[in-house]
């Protein structure tokens, strides 16, 4: 019987030809997952088969974590009213409250910031209350999404750090920033790291009350 030949390369089975096509399949979106994942990680959380990603920054139906302060927590409703009107996390929110006003509506801090979320008064359009709750937040939720989108690359704590210290922080290095900016920074990270890791207590919330926030908490009004 005559030798048959082996097939050439070019003559190779549709088989084998299927396989190496369904693995470049494969890894393409795998490769889409992970810039999803790097560009915008709620998006990938609703795309991912194999579960959502609680607690990435723009999911507004994430859990409020229990250990923030009680000034803070009795504004669970609103806050999580606020995190699906911007759609965001709550407890992104919850944080900024936090270390800003500790719950205070009424806060002005010796520059001049407003409100709940401390925010400057240019950022106000004439006429407007700006220690009106809904309005000084919708305005703290407009500088924080420039902050997250335009300056910091959807890095959180780089947002955060140019939401207290300016956009400018975001093109300088951490030990250029001011004082305050990089107590800011450790904080926001810090209680960051404990909604993400589900704690019931923080540590670093602890030593944001002992490096001086308790005496802020103490001077938020009750009702």
């Amino acid at each position: 019987m005559a030798k048959q030949k082996a097939p050439s390369r070019s003559k190779q089975s549709p088989s084998r030809l299927g396989r190496r096509t369904r693995i470049a399949i494969a890894g393409g979106i795998l490769l889409l997952f992970v810039l999803l994942e790097i560009v915008n990680p709620s998006l990938l959380g609703n795309l991912w088969p194999f579960g959502k990603t609680e607690q990435s920054i723009t999911n507004p139906d994430a859990p409020l974590a229990s250990f923030f302060s009680p000034e803070v927590l009795r504004w669970q409703p609103d806050i999580e009213r606020w995190a699906d009107e911007y759609q965001v996390n709550p407890n992104v929110i919850a944080i900024v409250i936090q270390i800003e006003s500790c719950g205070n509506p009424t806060a002005i801090s010796g520059a001049g910031a407003l409100g709940l979320m401390q925010v400057m008064p240019f950022h106000f359009p004439n006429g407007l209350n700006m220690l009106n709750p809904d309005t000084n937040v919708s305005q703290g939720m407009t500088v924080f999404y420039e902050c997250l989108t335009q300056y910091a690359g959807w890095d959180l704590g780089l947002a955060l750090a140019c939401y207290n210290g300016g956009p400018s922080v975001t093109q300088r290095s951490f030990d250029t920033w001011a004082q305050e900016t990089q107590y800011y920074y450790r904080w926001a990270t810090g209680l960051w790291d404990d909604v993400v890791k589900g704690k019931d207590k923080s540590a670093t919330l602890s030593e944001w009350l002992n490096a001086g926030g308790q005496r802020l908490c103490d001077s938020t009004p009750s009702t």
